[in-house]
């Protein structure tokens, strides 16, 4: 639900008519959902979603740790909403000049892996569901093209190297928090979710356990404006947080509003 912030985010960037202006779109998560939206021309139908339909126990409910139900339905997402309720334009994601990098987490290597170059609608909506796949809490590793995924909240849960790394040498940058609010691993981490992913892997166990000091020196590293290859970077961020669970409506409005109003303030 923290993804509503950068929904807001390209929505801005829609209204500035920027949609073809960029080479290339990463996204990890809920920001991969969002990107594909703004490659479709549809940022602002994107960002409804977080408050017309998916603010609710039919798509997140805690009481669902005590089932063998994930906490977090993503076919729901995936399958009903991005299909029929906020249909996602596939085809013009499909026909950007822009393509679209899903990052997320291959199970087997334990490593990050770009999911793209997609066939049709159907293996785009797939990717976008195995790269949103939260550990434990969305469920089990997502299959894609023969291989199973978590999220890139693992490995890379701000596609800043993935861009580096491919060359590009200027950077936006859309983040979900504001600077200074850390990325911490809670008690429901170390207790629940911890323990069942090290069943999956023990190697991704102790990355999701021990992710905090790489996220603050990635977010030190936005900050200073230039990546490890010399890169420019505009790192945009909200002035508020937004639990990722949330679903008030009005909070998640404000996410919203937040993500758009830095945007503007960068750009305009």
């Amino acid at each position: 639900m923290r993804g509503v912030v950068a929904a807001g985010m390209v929505s801005a960037l829609e209204e500035l008519g920027l949609t073809n202006a960029f080479d290339a779109v990463y996204g990890s998560s809920a920001g991969a959902i969002c990107g594909a939206y703004f490659l479709a021309g549809q940022a602002g139908v994107g960002a409804k979603i977080f408050t017309e339909d998916i603010n609710n126990r039919r798509f997140a409910s805690r009481f669902r740790m005590f089932t063998s139900r994930p906490i977090v339905n993503l076919n729901y997402l995936i399958s009903e909403v991005m299909v029929g309720a906020k249909p996602l334009d596939a085809e013009r994601v499909l026909a950007s000049k822009t393509p679209l990098a899903v990052v997320a987490t291959d199970v087997a290597s334990a490593s990050r892996a770009l999911l793209r170059d997609f066939a049709d609608g159907e293996e785009l909506r797939a990717a976008l569901r195995a790269g949103a796949t939260m550990p434990i809490i969305a469920g089990p590793p997502h299959p894609f093209r023969g291989r199973r995924y978590f999220d890139a909240s693992l490995t890379e849960p701000i596609p800043l190297l993935s861009a580096d790394e491919e060359g590009f040498t200027h950077i936006v940058v859309l983040l979900t928090r504001p600077r200074g609010v850390p990325r911490a691993v809670s008690r429901f981490d170390r207790l629940v979710v911890g323990p069942r992913l090290a069943r999956v892997s023990e190697r991704l166990a102790e990355g999701y356990l021990s992710r905090t000091a790489p996220y603050a020196s990635l977010q030190d590293q936005i900050a200073s404006g230039r990546s490890e290859r010399g890169a420019a970077i505009l790192g945009i961020r909200p002035d508020l947080t937004v639990s990722k669970l949330e679903r008030d409506r009005a909070r998640l409005l404000a996410g919203a509003a937040s993500g758009r109003a830095a945007v503007l303030h960068h750009l305009t």
